[in-house]
């Protein structure tokens, strides 16, 4: 969106550029502005500007404004919600259905102190059911702090479209963050997500590097004091990074779900079973 409108400007200078030694230089604004209209330009936001372009400013526009007014309703409805208007609050936030709430349904989400009350938000983001709505629900299920919220926006993922869901849930199977890799495979697992198999055999023993050893870090000069009273400085560190692996249980425990298969940590056995299924994103992996 911002390309185009980027592209627009450079053409509308193109234009006036190259007809620029067409305009008389007495020409009044009025023909001026006569010319421009002419070329298909009219003036907007400071600037002359395509139909298409102010189009989408306008858009644009409107959008922001009503993210922004959207803000302030669910400010207002969750204030309502410790006074005598909580029963209607409640139901009002539970049966949100605009698009242009999405924005400030996730921040409340991810915000929110009560469990009971980020239920209210997540209801309604199930009913919106848009990409965004959706988006909104993998990051709770993934990255929430707590628990019992993570299963609950699962559960929503699970009746809006798990298989839509799969892609953003197994992005975060390949991030640096072990528990991350771990929290995304459990959602897969409830989900019942069999095409991403192969990406969990992947990531069954992963390998992170980490700092081990004492003192500061390698490299640094550190002054060192005797009981006498004398100091000298010391070089260097018995510090170093070391790439450890880490068996990721959450993962397994997905694998087996999805497939009723347990080669438990032999990734051998895993990827040899892979290696037997002829089609293994269209097939039924989830035999008992």
């Amino acid at each position: 969106m911002i390309r185009s409108i980027t592209m627009g400007i450079v053409a509308a200078l193109f234009v006036m550029a190259a007809v620029a030694d067409d305009v008389p230089t007495d020409q009044s604004r009025e023909s001026h502005q006569e010319w421009m209209a002419n070329l298909g330009y009219h003036r907007h936001s400071g600037g002359w500007r395509t139909v298409q372009e102010i189009e989408i400013i306008e858009r644009n526009e409107k959008t922001a404004l009503a993210q922004k007014q959207w803000n302030k309703k669910l400010e207002r409805l969750r204030q309502d919600l410790a006074t005598g208007a909580a029963g209607d609050a409640a139901e009002e936030l539970a049966e949100i259905t605009d698009p242009q709430a999405v924005p400030a349904l996730t921040a409340a989400l991810a915000s929110d102190p009560l469990r009971r009350v980020r239920l209210l938000y997540m209801e309604s983001l199930l009913r919106i059911g848009t990409p965004a709505a959706q988006a909104a629900l993998v990051a709770a299920a993934v990255d929430h702090p707590d628990p019992e919220t993570r299963i609950d926006a699962t559960d929503r993922l699970a009746k809006l479209a798990p298989q839509a869901a799969a892609n953003a849930l197994a992005a975060a199977l390949t991030g640096p963050d072990n528990a991350r890799i771990n929290r995304a495979a459990a959602v897969l697992g409830r989900l019942g997500v069999a095409t991403v198999v192969p990406r969990l055999v992947n990531v069954l023993e992963t390998r992170h590097v980490v700092t081990v050893g004492d003192g500061p870090p390698e490299g640094s000069t550190t002054a060192t004091f005797t009981p006498s009273g004398g100091a000298g400085l010391s070089m260097g560190s018995s510090r170093r990074q070391v790439a450890v692996p880490m068996k990721n249980a959450q993962v397994l425990e997905a694998l087996v779900r999805l497939t009723g298969e347990n080669f438990g940590w032999d990734l051998t056995a895993w990827r040899g079973w892979l290696a037997r299924q002829r089609a293994p994103a269209s097939i039924d992996l989830r035999r008992g």
